[in-house]
């Protein structure tokens, strides 16, 4: 008689050999064609002998074992197929919840890395006024074509119909103004790296 107490399972010594003389049968004969089942099944070829192993000392818990797999019970081959089936279907849950997980770690550490630290928005505010100053340096031209592209979205053709000029003109407007830029960011990267 099988006893289980805290998910122990407690066999007599001969029913312990028997069952185990009919798992290693069951084995002999299923064990084949439960490996085939997982490939099919795309699981990875160094796990698949696991989960056959994994497989059987499951079977070995299962209560009943021996009426399960007697003649009458009908195919024993569609019993070990749904365990089979069945455990597929439990790692992929598991894989998805560990994959949820990570996802949900990942977006909680980008989260922690965004925080914005007093040092992060005094340096933001800092570069700001910088390129504020640099936009208002500009050569009236260029600092109105920039503006009008860069904050009012308006295309070259309109800028060039609003300011009265070529649209020539306002691309060369806009580069200049655009050179002006990125000559500011790079004083500031390189201000930036001499204080790290």
């Amino acid at each position: 008689m099988v006893h289980k107490s805290d998910n122990v399972i407690n066999l007599s010594s001969r029913q312990k050999q028997g069952r185990q003389q009919l798992v290693k049968q069951l084995f002999d004969e299923y064990a084949p064609m439960i490996r085939r089942f997982y490939l099919a099944r795309l699981m990875p070829e160094d796990e698949v002998d696991d989960l056959v192993q994994e497989l059987f000392s499951r079977l070995i818990a299962l209560d009943g074992l021996e009426m399960k797999m007697s003649p009458e019970t009908g195919s024993n081959l569609s019993f070990f197929l749904t365990m089979a089936n069945n455990m597929v279907v439990d790692l992929q849950r598991k894989a998805m919840t560990r994959k949820d997980y990570v996802v949900r770690e990942k977006n909680s550490e980008a989260e922690r890395v965004n925080e914005q630290t007093p040092e992060v928005i005094v340096s933001a505010l800092r570069d700001l006024e910088a390129m504020k100053s640099v936009i208002l340096r500009m050569r009236p031209a260029w600092r109105k074509a920039f503006i009008l592209s860069r904050f009012n979205n308006m295309s070259y053709q309109d800028i060039a119909e609003y300011m009265d000029v070529t649209l020539k003109q306002v691309e060369h407007f806009i580069s200049q103004a655009m050179a002006k830029i990125r000559k500011a960011e790079r004083k500031l990267r390189e201000k930036e790296s001499d204080y790290e």
